[in-house]
């Protein structure tokens, strides 16, 4: 089991790796295009930033294996911090801080823009939440239902706890300031395209990125919708807890 799990672990980073390579060069292509209005209109912004995003986890992965001996923490506790269902409490905490740097002294964007309205947590946030988040998790129990297969039931409430965190991560880094700096830069539907793209691409290039792409575009929508980057947490928490509870 433990050989599993370093050979995804492995196989991730490398996924990562070539993915920021990959952004990274189509951003030098990019500079190399400065004296064009195509440069001037901020197209690379969108670019960059993902470079930037797929840098950063990889470098999440790679790091951690040096951070963790020189914390000196048990087992358990390296779990909860960096491992436990999607980097731990503590695994995307550089990468989303630095997110939000970048983009209020760089990019010169507020919190409530980076947010795409407002950091309040307020009632479209939970009703576009539960709508996406709904949806999304009928889906696969929707599939497993028509496969035949039987529901198990199990309620996680660590599980819920940690993804609580680490969702919020995610949704700054894949929904924050990139889907923001996409709608100003470029206009709504290449945003919501892109932004699914870079994140099912951030899970790893699996057969299931696609879903996952197609997943982070309601996600997106509930997010340009309520104006407000809690409501794909919001989709976000509810779909993982749902499909938790009933298919994990």
């Amino acid at each position: 089991m433990a050989a599993v799990l370093q050979y995804t672990e492995i196989k991730i980073m490398n996924d990562y790796l070539v993915l920021s390579i990959a952004f990274l060069c189509i951003g030098v292509c990019l500079v190399g295009l400065s004296r064009m209005r195509l440069i001037h209109d901020k197209f690379y912004v969108p670019v960059f930033l993902s470079s930037f995003i797929f840098i950063g986890f990889y470098s999440v992965t790679g790091l951690r294996e040096f951070v963790i001996p020189f914390l000196g923490f048990h087992d358990e506790i390296n779990r909860l911090l960096f491992f436990d269902f999607g980097n731990g409490l503590l695994g995307l905490l550089p990468l989303a801080l630095a997110i939000l740097v970048i983009g209020k002294y760089l990019l010169k964007m507020d919190y409530r823009e980076q947010w795409s309205g407002t950091t309040a947590y307020n009632l479209p946030s939970l009703t576009y939440g539960i709508i996406a988040g709904t949806v999304l998790a009928a889906i696969p129990l929707l599939l497993v239902a028509s496969m035949g297969q039987k529901f198990s039931f199990k309620i996680d409430v660590y599980r819920y706890g940690i993804n609580c965190v680490t969702n919020l991560y995610e949704e700054i880094i894949c929904r924050g300031l990139l889907l923001a700096s996409c709608v100003k830069y470029w206009n709504r539907a290449s945003a919501v395209i892109w932004t699914s793209v870079v994140f099912g691409l951030a899970h790893g290039l699996t057969e299931k990125s696609i879903a996952i792409a197609l997943g982070a575009g309601l996600m997106a929508w509930a997010v340009l919708k309520a104006k407000s980057l809690w409501a794909g947490w919001t989709s976000h928490q509810l779909t993982d807890m749902i499909v938790d509870t009933f298919l994990a």
